[in-house]
């Protein structure tokens, strides 16, 4: 009888753990009905990369499409900055290729499968500009709309990096010499939102960065543009359509127009 009570024990047990398995396997394996669909979709936008075909791209996208990069400090990219941002990659890399690791389905806040699209992989190509392969790493997300467009878009991936390891730099260094005791106000003054921020913000300025050395008195600034020819353009604006350096900064400059100096045109820029 013990035996038997036993057996009986057993029976229910692993029944009800079967059962219990079984249900978490198809919470896995059952899908949003959508996903197939999406997933097809995902996968040919990111093939239609490769071939820089980008009518064909845009065909796969929602105008409403909300994008979200990997840049620092960036805010969410609509319809047109996304297409901004294609374009450039493809004016940017020859031979693009993304290779997966593998194709994930997504999950609402709440858990449930929703039909989106996750993938980890490579991408890989060679930068027109300066012939240096890319090799990068990352995570991509798409969520699709009720007409199986995609309507939101992110990666995560090392961009600084990317950008440093691959793509042309052109640094621009210049030195402001400063008068006695104005040192904090040209810090201030370059600091102040039509100083470097300004110049940050001009088409084909990368970076701008500022150092101040007591020793010298004098503030340093490098400068990464797209092109020297985006440089010239913003000099030419800086220097005749605006105010800033004859009216604000020249005069706490050590010397005037003379206590700065401007190194551009400059090559060879290399980094370890």
């Amino acid at each position: 009888m013990k035996k038997l009570l036993l057996f009986f024990t057993l029976c229910v047990f692993t029944s009800c753990n079967n059962t219990a398995v079984k249900k978490v396997t198809e919470s896995w394996t059952n899908s949003n009905p959508d996903y197939a669909k999406n997933l097809a979709t995902a996968k040919k936008l990111f093939e239609l990369h490769g071939e820089e075909d980008i009518d064909a791209q845009l065909a796969l996208v929602s105008k409403d499409i909300e994008s979200n990069t990997s840049i620092y400090g960036s805010e969410t990219a609509n319809y047109d900055q996304y297409v901004g941002m294609l374009k450039g990659y493809h004016a940017a890399f020859d031979n693009i290729k993304y290779t997966a690791n593998n194709w994930l389905p997504g999950t609402s806040p709440e858990g449930k499968l929703d039909g989106s699209v996750r993938t980890y992989g490579t991408w890989t190509g060679v930068n027109v500009a300066t012939g240096k392969e890319l090799s990068l790493k990352g995570y991509w997300y798409m969520n699709f709309d009720d007409e199986g467009k995609i309507v939101a878009q992110g990666d995560f991936f090392d961009f600084g990096g990317m950008y440093d390891a691959v793509y042309p730099k052109t640094k621009i260094i210049a030195k402001i010499d400063i008068k006695e005791g104005k040192a904090q106000e040209v810090i201030d003054l370059l600091n102040s939102e039509n100083g470097l921020p300004a110049t940050r913000a001009y088409d084909g300025c990368n970076s701008a960065e500022m150092v101040y050395n007591k020793e010298l008195n004098s503030v340093w600034i490098i400068l990464d543009w797209v092109s020297n020819d985006h440089y010239l353009r913003y000099r030419n604006w800086r220097f005749n359509d605006d105010d800033f350096l004859s009216k604000n900064l020249l005069p706490l400059v050590l010397g005037g127009a003379n206590g700065l100096t401007v190194a551009h045109t400059n090559s060879n820029y290399t980094i370890f």
